[in-house]
């Protein structure tokens, strides 16, 4: 009796969900800058350079655990929040404007992280949903251990990413005089605590609380008769 006591108590408190997080850490600045040369935008101050000083960090959190031993598996549509910084931009799920297009990752048995065999994150910086290849779009690049960004460069072509994000820009335009791209900036991965939310602790109704009491009684009665 006590022990189901004890477990309707447990199953009543709380539940919790976990989820994993990874960090994406810069080892090292970008190795070329190929900055705009002729800004033909308005405005003006969308043309703005990367620095040598510059690099990719970021962090990526899923609503749950890592699948095991994955190989460059799409994981776009599970990611509950991010954030990415190339030095000139933040493109982050806070912010309405930006689009997850893609992110492949493998992991180990263990489901921690190894790779990521390719993420794409679009900030939009001009225009209005839905966009057109009017539109200017900044975005951060990761493959492997290296990464790309650009900024306030033309879009080829708009539709639908890898992961499910709607109203995106696919890829840019070949020739832009007004974009700026940094390359080859080293990164590493690093799995974080995983969260943990705590539910809402539900209440007893009325009835519940009813038979909450029965059963304490029976449990007290029965209590007696053996000491009897």
């Amino acid at each position: 009796m006590r022990q189901i006591l004890l477990g309707t108590v447990l199953a009543l408190a709380a539940g919790t969900s976990f989820g994993a997080t990874v960090n994406i850490n810069s080892t090292g600045n970008y190795a070329s800058l190929q900055n705009y040369t002729n800004c033909t935008t308005t405005p003006a101050s969308l043309c703005a350079n990367y620095l040598t000083t510059n690099n990719v960090t970021g962090t990526f959190t899923t609503a749950g655990n890592l699948p095991a031993s994955a190989s460059n598996l799409e994981i776009g549509s599970t990611v509950t929040s991010y954030s990415f910084s190339s030095g000139l931009d933040t493109v982050a799920s806070t912010d309405p404007n930006a689009r997850l297009n893609t992110l492949r990752i493998s992991t180990d048995a263990s489901g921690n992280i190894t790779n990521v065999n390719l993420m794409q994150a679009v900030l939009w910086m001009t225009g209005t949903a839905p966009h057109t290849t009017a539109d200017r779009f900044a975005a951060v690049i990761v493959s492997g251990a290296n990464s790309t960004s650009t900024h306030n460069s033309g879009c080829q072509n708009t539709g639908t990413g890898s992961s499910g994000a709607t109203d995106t820009c696919l890829t840019s335009t070949v020739t832009d005089t007004s974009r700026s791209t940094a390359n080859n900036a080293p990164v590493s991965y690093a799995m974080a605590a995983a969260a943990v939310t705590a539910s809402p602790i539900p209440t007893v109704s009325e009835w519940g609380l009813i038979l909450m009491a029965s059963l304490l009684g029976m449990f007290g009665i029965a209590r007696l008769r053996r000491q009897r």
